[in-house]
């Protein structure tokens, strides 16, 4: 059977989407993000890595970026699909937990959370309230949805904890354990210039070593992690301070004004003086 590797195209200016979809898919695939599922209605199998799932309406399915998955239906399967970038929730090291319930696999680990879990209900609402957040789109929606992103990943990790043997034996729980000394000291020293080599020396990893493992394991470059923390600082003082402009770029880390411009552009999709101008982008993005 044909394998391939989906590449999510997010937009919103945040690494996360939702939508409803009841097309049929064809080949086995993986994604480059994490994913969510919701049965809405219909039923069918699931083809997740070496397990395979009656699935049945009320299914919630969690999926990470290194499983390759397909849903096999009749056609009249509809779910509800959540697909997001781990930075999105890695604010700062005390984040990684968030992720746990996807990288954990344990004996007994199951990519599918039934009705009869005794969390279903909050995972459920949370969903259902980040659906609407993302629908309705008023003011602060990207905040409501990480929140109750935030949330779901709480409960789903409670139910883990209280149900599963979750013995971490992931690679990738693995990674982010390795690099996670790399982003305390990114988030501690983010406003001076960092270079690779101290970066490597934190993680002790050579230089092109530690390049290559940071990108596979955050699934970008240290430094476009680098710009992100920075702009996040930088989006605070622009909606709570007076501070010039350049000020703020030197506050955050960047040495000059045009080029604070030009990466809060290519993050934000607008400059920093429209940002700061706008009322209803009062969050940060991860």
């Amino acid at each position: 059977m044909a394998f391939k590797k989906e590449e999510i195209q997010f937009e919103d200016g945040i690494p996360f989407a939702m939508y409803e979809t009841n097309a049929k898919q064809v080949m086995i695939h993986s994604h480059d993000c994490l994913e969510i599922n919701l049965i809405l209605k219909g039923n069918g199998y699931y083809l997740i890595e070496n397990r395979t799932y009656h699935i049945h309406e009320n299914d919630l399915f969690i999926i990470n970026n290194a499983e390759h998955h397909m849903a096999i239906h009749d056609g009249n399967l509809t779910m509800l699909v959540v697909v997001f970038a781990p930075e999105f929730v890695l604010n700062g090291p005390a984040e990684y937990e968030f992720l746990n319930s996807f990288f954990q696999r344990g004996m007994s680990f199951s990519n599918m959370v039934a009705e009869d879990c005794p969390f279903y209900d909050r995972l459920r609402s949370h969903l259902e309230q980040m659906a609407a957040e993302y629908t309705g789109r008023e003011a602060g929606w990207e905040l409501m949805v990480k929140s109750n992103l935030l949330m779901f990943l709480g409960y789903l990790n409670r139910y883990c904890l209280s149900s599963r043997d979750t013995r971490p034996d992931s690679m990738q729980l693995q990674g982010y354990s390795r690099i996670r000394s790399v982003i305390e000291y990114i988030h501690g020293h983010f406003d001076r210039e960092l270079t690779l080599e101290e970066l490597a020396e934190q993680a002790a990893m050579g230089k092109s070593y530690f390049s290559s493992y940071f990108t596979c394991t955050m699934k970008m470059r240290v430094f476009d992690y680098i710009e992100q923390v920075r702009v996040n600082h930088a989006a605070v003082l622009l909606k709570t301070t007076s501070d010039s402009i350049l000020e703020i770029a030197l506050q955050s880390g960047f040495h000059s004004s045009a080029y604070f411009n030009r990466v809060f552009k290519k993050i934000w999709k607008m400059t920093p003086s429209a940002y700061r101008k706008s009322k209803d982008r009062t969050n940060l993005q991860k």
